[in-house]
């Protein structure tokens, strides 16, 4: 979908114009954002995906130590 001609900048100040609602940065190869409540959802998103990536990295280094560590050094 085609919006209307924009002026973006990106955070590493390289600007461009743009007429769609995601464009990347030619210099950084960062997202950039027709409108403000896109960027900061892309932000959110990627928290979240980070906190879940971490939180299934946890889980299962629990579940290593439980089931395998544990019991090997214990001898049974």
């Amino acid at each position: 979908m085609l919006l209307e001609a924009k002026q973006l900048t990106c955070q590493c100040g390289h600007s461009f114009m743009s007429e769609k609602e995601k464009t990347w940065c030619e210099k950084c190869a960062r997202p950039v954002f027709y409108h403000a409540k896109d960027q900061r959802r892309h932000k959110y998103n990627q928290i979240y995906v980070v906190a879940m990536a971490a939180l299934a990295i946890t889980f299962l280094m629990y579940l290593f130590i439980e089931m395998i560590a544990d019991p090997l050094l214990r001898g049974t």
